[in-house]
């Protein structure tokens, strides 16, 4: 995988992050006593919602870190640390697989999409989520790169469009697919600066904070960033609400 995370860093990424991990694991259709796959677990959110629907899990990360966390939080699950492209899981051997935000940060997203499969059993589902290059955070990663005097950060998907992920999916060996629009949700408090909020939230932007801020140039750039999510920001009930659209792709493997 291309992108490692320290645990104090991931945690508050990953609770607005959980909301997909139930999308994903619901679009397996997992049923008790079945094993799934989580790749790139992180610190387990996919495998948290497996476990409460009585299947087994088996979570694999590249980062040591992410893994005792999730051991820690998950006791009665499986975690292996190893690299989403080469995963030590024998072949058709699991029901079913996902990967929330996981593959799509790999080196090669399109060989850990095919590991993803290759440990599927033939009739077994897959589903894997996908940001969309429109979405809130990478606009924001964007302005505080240029803030830095850097170029705008690479994408981290080849699949951001349904018609990519649909094709990603049917060459990775899955049939039926299906793409599926969803949204995460990021509530703000209206009495604080939203570009604090959210460098709070999430850890890809928590890391250019603090080189910001080493350089004294938070404070310039905040304010560019407070103006474009405010202005990007939906009111719901009086709240205002960041909506960052994601993919769930799934199929069957054939």
């Amino acid at each position: 995988m291309n992108q490692r995370w320290t645990p104090d860093r991931y945690a508050r990424t990953a609770d607005y992050l959980f909301p997909a991990s139930q999308a994903a694991v619901a679009d397996v259709g997992l049923r008790r006593g079945e094993v799934l796959l989580d790749s790139a677990t992180g610190t387990g959110n996919a495998a948290a919602v497996a476990l409460d629907r009585g299947a087994r899990v088996i979570g694999v990360d590249s980062s040591p870190e992410q893994i005792d966390g999730a051991r820690e939080r998950l006791p009665d699950a499986e975690f292996i640390v190893a690299d989403a492209e080469d995963l030590p899981v024998p072949t058709a051997s699991v029901d079913a697989a996902v990967s929330v935000f996981g593959i799509i940060f790999a080196h090669n997203p399109t060989r850990a999409l095919a590991e993803l499969v290759r440990c599927v059993r033939a009739g077994g589902s897959v589903a894997f989520t996908t940001l969309s290059a429109d979405g809130w955070p990478n606009r924001a990663r964007t302005i505080l790169a240029a803030e830095l005097g850097a170029p705008a950060p690479t994408f981290p998907t080849l699949w951001s469009a349904p018609d990519a992920a649909e094709r990603a999916a049917v060459e990775a060996g899955l049939e039926a697919v299906e793409v599926r629009s969803h949204e995460l949700r990021l509530p703000l408090d209206s009495g604080r600066g939203f570009a604090a909020q959210v460098t709070e939230r999430l850890g890809a932007l928590a890391a250019l904070r603090t080189q910001l801020e080493a350089r004294g140039s938070w404070v310039r750039a905040s304010a560019r960033l407070d103006e474009y999510l405010t202005a990007s920001a939906s009111s719901e009930s009086g709240t205002p609400v960041l909506v960052d659209p994601y993919l769930v792709v799934s199929g069957r493997k054939s």
